[in-house]
């Protein structure tokens, strides 16, 4: 009786030793694109809630800068001229700044540049997109 000779196992080609590396990446990649929020996202309406208001520090004042460049805060309009000040009211407190999304850029540059050289320091910046 001969036996044969028994032939040495076919060495994994470097394809099939990544083909599980390429499983795992592609079902992380569904999992997290299922996971993710579908559609478009909400608007921003009313004032936004705080992290800092949750805390218990005092909530901010919210700042709007319109698309016609005027300055509104708790339904009251006033301009660059008035915003000076009241700056002086708001120091130590937080100020929020929600400018509409079809300002300028420098519009909104200059702003901040006032809200800073009033003493402002506790200052964020929200955006709205414009509405279509």
């Amino acid at each position: 009786m001969k036996l044969a000779k028994p032939r040495r196992p076919r060495s994994r080609s470097l394809d099939d030793a990544l083909l599980p590396l390429v499983n795992v990446v592609f079902l992380l990649m569904v999992f997290f694109l299922s996971a993710g929020r579908f559609g478009a996202a909400t608007p921003v309406t009313g004032t936004p809630q705080s992290q800092r208001a949750e805390s218990g520090t005092a909530a901010p004042r919210v700042l709007e800068l319109r698309s016609g460049g005027l300055l509104a805060m708790q339904g009251e309009l006033f301009g660059d001229a008035e915003l000076a000040g009241r700056c002086l009211n708001w120091l130590g407190s937080p100020l929020d700044v929600r400018a509409a999304g079809d300002v300028p850029a420098e519009r909104v540059l200059r702003l901040l540049a006032i809200l800073r050289g009033a003493g402002l320091r506790d200052v964020r910046l929200l955006t709205v997109k414009e509405a279509r």
